[in-house]
């Protein structure tokens, strides 16, 4: 995983340059700053990115670690810091208890398009994604309270030698409204009340349907979101920890 001991080289691999006291990655106008000193993280609020909690904004947890090279993943694609929200809370309600994801991500007209819930890498990440194919976890009840988005997805990254690499499981959550035409005894995601129901559309209906690509591959445009193709390109070594 990446921690604060090896952050330095994480920064070094994501592009990140020395400016005095600061660490700097940017793009356009927009800069991404660590103070590994002060442990410090600087968004570029000023270009229009909103951060809701101070508290992913330091090195208190390693899950910030993963947050800050998930949206410098997301500016170096394409994606607008106006269109990128930290931490956005909800009240209790709606069905759902209250809480804070990740990271919102809009689309062009400012409409919710994505939830990222980031983990650390290793044990947390597997756990959390066991517990989210049981019963939708905190990406299903984050859904709950924002219910327009239209894909959730739980994101790691870790320092694997001299490269960051990250893992991504996507969950579409809008109705395919054709295969619903055709099987119209599943419920949809526009009728589920509930994180349990919200849940059981996506294991009944589209039987727990998941992509690991489809979010920074190199012919994936931003805003859009999912592959409907693969190639050879897309295939991976595994080791026997994977």
């Amino acid at each position: 995983m990446i921690t604060a001991e090896n952050l330095p080289a994480a920064l070094s691999a994501l592009g990140f340059t020395t400016r005095g006291k600061w660490e700097v990655w940017s793009i356009g106008s927009a800069s991404v700053r660590v103070n590994l000193q002060a442990k410090q993280i600087e968004y570029p609020t000023a270009d229009g990115l909103v951060v809701n909690d101070l508290t992913t904004c330091n090195f208190s947890a390693n899950e910030n670690f993963v947050v800050l090279e998930c949206v410098v993943r997301l500016l170096r694609k394409g994606y607008k810091p106006l269109h990128l929200e930290l931490e956005p809370r909800w009240q209790l309600g709606r069905g759902a208890s209250g809480g804070k994801a990740d990271i919102l991500v809009k689309d062009q007209q400012g409409r919710p398009l994505l939830l990222i819930e980031c983990k650390k890498a290793g044990t947390e990440f597997k756990r959390a994604w066991t517990k989210t194919l049981q019963d939708g976890d905190q990406l299903f009840s984050y859904a709950q309270q924002i219910s327009e988005t239209q894909f959730l997805c739980l994101y790691t990254a870790d320092l694997d030698g001299d490269a960051v690499r990250y893992t991504s499981h996507i969950v579409a959550h809008r109705d395919n409204e054709r295969y619903l035409a055709d099987n119209p005894h599943f419920k949809p995601f526009r009728k589920a009340t509930d994180v349990k129901e919200r849940h059981a559309v996506w294991r009944d209906t589209y039987k727990l349907d998941f992509r690991t690509k489809g979010l920074f591959e190199d012919n994936i445009p931003p805003y859009q979101i999912g592959k409907s193709k693969y190639t050879s390109a897309d295939l991976q070594a595994v080791n026997s920890v994977d």
